[in-house]
């Protein structure tokens, strides 16, 4: 049990090696100096990327949707492949940048190709094997459907498709933000347009970061927009060059091998030139350059140098990553969400151990609140787990988390931050609030530590100037000139909020994004829902009257025309999970489709 606790120790807290009596993260690329990562995620507890684990304990961590200004985001923003670009220092993550490769609707999709496509890109998806695309939404690529509102991470091929790693069915959020990455083709300095696929992209109003970079072909590049394309033309407000710009400093990447020389030691990774003449090659039976073909899964760890358009990564080792190891997933932490061997949750994420292996315990000692550690591997929309390990979290050791509160329980000073259930010691000391003000939406750092059973909080810190997004959706009520309710909460209207198809009024169904402020409520923007628009809804049956009349998300559907998928009417009772596409009428969703989730 103690080698146990070390490896529990070292995997999901990383930045208690020292403490935990030794240990390792497998990280060939740790060093005193600055070394930037670029990869997919493929373990959490302690983040892995591209099979290889770090200390996450200090990492700041942003999602770049609008390349303009970074979203501040949470380590719960970190989920099974998604893509990210890292900077690693001696050894633990700085920062991290998640870093979708295409947000937007699904326009077509090619079931007998495995693809679909996105903002004018082609995404091509792994149905079969270990590197199996991951889903969150849906289970698979048969469960999409075309106007399905989805954010894909992936890799570059050598036909400039995305390669899925990722793809999650989102709500929209009422507000468009349309993201398209790639390698850009058929660069128009005059016109200020280039091609990514088939779509066109028209940049002149846009704004280039980093400051001084510029549009060339061949590049990767990420364009973000607030408009949805037009005749297959995207008005970009903002294009991100993600070429790197740390000359002369370490630097990882990984993904597929695409432009490979016949011999193997030229090529590319996601737009990155690789010259790997003087590389050691690692990592399967005895590779050889031979074995860096098209499609090859790598990871190179080299120094850039060069300028321009001429970057090269002067790769010092390259890590040829066998079929046996692709993708394949480790989590650390407690079992939550707990329904059976086949479904629960580590790290939020969905776990089937049905057919696992267990060591220091079996299926039946499974349950929320269980310490362990997975190693499995992606199969649709949850990781098939081939060995579940079960153990103790290392007791009395301090390390600290950030995150938002969920699951408060004021009585029982309770909650849950990253997916892990805390408790308040009696003497928690609050910065920046007070326990008064505690509750859930809360972004916060925590210190404590385990007790052998529990994460006991002993200090809070309530973070400002990153206040979490709120969104809601329903009918609102006791509208006046500075407020409205929404669901038994009260939002705040200040000068800046902004109405959309208003004047506001009693009874409209709205969807609204709102921010806490000084502990209220502030609506940051109120679109209210005209008759005929589209809505989507996914979540629990409630107040379930029949076919005709039930609830989701406190949304009144009628089902009555629906056309069911994933079981029938007679299914339908609260509690049921379902996803609802219809229109709105006067406050009720007229369902066309239902389908039936679990």
């Amino acid at each position: 049990m103690l080698k146990l606790s070390r490896l529990l120790c070292a995997v999901a807290l990383g930045a208690l090696l020292a403490a935990c009596g030794g240990g390792s993260t497998n990280n060939d690329a740790a060093a005193t100096d600055q070394v930037a990562v670029s990869g997919t995620i493929t373990g959490l507890g302690a983040a892995a990327i591209d099979g290889v684990t770090y200390d996450d304990s200090q990492a700041v961590v942003a999602l770049d949707v609008d390349p303009r200004a970074e979203t501040p985001a949470t380590l719960a923003d970190l989920k099974v492949g998604v893509q990210v670009e890292a900077t690693v220092e001696a050894g633990k993550l700085a920062k991290v940048f998640v870093r979708a490769t295409a947000v937007g609707p699904v326009e077509s999709i090619d079931l007998a190709a495995s693809t679909f496509k996105v903002v004018g890109q082609t995404v091509k998806v792994i149905a079969s094997g270990d590197g199996m695309t991951m889903f969150e939404g849906v289970t698979g690529l048969a469960g999409l459907r075309v106007g399905d509102w989805v954010e894909v991470h992936g890799t570059i091929d050598a036909d400039r498709n995305i390669v899925a790693t990722r793809v999650e069915v989102e709500s929209p959020a009422g507000e468009i933000r349309v993201r398209a990455g790639g390698i850009a083709t058929n660069v128009d300095d005059t016109a200020k347009t280039f091609k990514l696929g088939e779509l066109t992209v028209d940049y002149k109003d846009a704004v280039i970061k980093p400051d001084g970079a510029k549009i060339e072909n061949d590049v990767l590049v990420f364009v973000y927009s607030d408009r949805l394309p037009v005749g297959n033309t995207l008005t970009a407000k903002a294009v991100r060059v993600a070429k790197p710009s740390l000359v002369g400093r370490r630097f990882v990447v990984g993904g597929l091998v695409t432009d490979a020389s016949a011999d193997g030691k030229t090529f590319k990774v996601n737009g990155i030139a690789v010259d790997a003449s003087a590389a050691e090659l690692k990592g399967g039976q005895n590779p050889t350059f031979a074995d860096i073909r098209n499609m090859a899964l790598v990871r190179v760890e080299g120094t850039l140098a060069g300028s321009g358009g001429a970057v090269t990564l002067k790769a010092a080792r390259v890590w040829i990553i066998p079929a046996s190891e692709q993708r394949r997933i480790v989590l650390a932490g407690q079992v939550t969400d707990f329904v059976s061997a086949a479904s629960f949750r580590v790290r939020g994420t969905p776990v089937n151990a049905d057919t696992a292996t267990f060591r220091n315990g079996g299926k039946d000692d499974l349950k929320d609140g269980a310490f362990v550690l997975v190693k499995g591997r992606i199969d649709g929309d949850v990781v098939r787990a081939d060995e579940v390990i079960f153990g103790v979290p290392p007791k009395d050791v301090a390390f600290r988390l950030l995150g938002v509160v969920k699951d408060f329980d004021a009585a029982a000073r309770t909650f849950t931050l990253l997916g892990i259930p805390m408790k308040l010691a009696d003497g928690a000391t609050f910065e920046g609030g007070t326990l008064a003000e505690f509750g859930n939406g809360d972004l916060i750092e925590v210190r404590g530590a385990f007790d052998g059973t529990a994460f006991v909080v002993t200090a809070v810190r309530f973070v400002s100037g990153m206040p979490p997004a709120i969104f809601a959706e329903g009918v609102i009520a006791n509208v006046t000139a500075t407020s409205f309710e929404l669901n038994g909460a009260t939002f705040k209207r200040v000068p800046t909020t902004r109405i959309v198809n208003g004047p506001l009024a009693n009874g409209q169904h709205v969807e609204v994004v709102a921010h806490w402020v000084g502990g209220e409520v502030v609506a940051d923007r109120v679109e209210v829902q005209t008759p005929g628009a589209f809505a989507r809804l996914l979540g629990p049956i409630s107040d379930f009257v029949s076919k005709a009349n039930f609830k989701v998300l406190g949304v009144t559907v009628d089902a009555s025309a629906a056309m069911f998928e994933g079981g029938t009417e007679a299914d339908l009772a609260n509690g049921r999970f379902v996803r609802v596409i219809g229109a709105l009428d006067a406050g009720t969703v007229r369902a066309t489709s239902v389908k039936i989730l679990r």
